[in-house]
């Protein structure tokens, strides 16, 4: 159970750096979208991460590392597919000056 700690925890740091840090931003959604979208993608990053830890060397560490590493470098794509299934686009935001 402690495992699962490690992929909750991962995604809330990784999607903050995510969105914050690479400037990204949701387009045609609302409030209540965002939230929903944001749920979505927070479902597939952990059944990406559970099918991995699952499948590579079940019980050891090295599945914690393996499906977490892959899992949070996959973050922009399962992002994506998430907002995609509200209607919603991840886009690049332009830098403001």
């Amino acid at each position: 159970m402690g495992d699962w700690l490690v992929a909750v925890c991962l995604f809330w740091f990784a999607a903050a750096l995510y969105f914050g840090g690479f400037e990204r931003d949701v387009q045609g959604a609302t409030g209540f979208r965002n939230f929903l979208g944001l749920m979505l993608s927070y479902a597939v990053f952990l059944v990406v991460w559970g099918v991995l830890h699952a499948y590579v060397s079940p019980g050891s560490a090295v599945s914690v590392l393996v499906a977490s590493a892959v899992a949070g470098l996959a973050l922009p794509l399962e992002v994506r597919l998430g907002f995609m299934l509200v209607g919603a686009r991840v886009v690049h935001r332009p830098e403001a000056h």
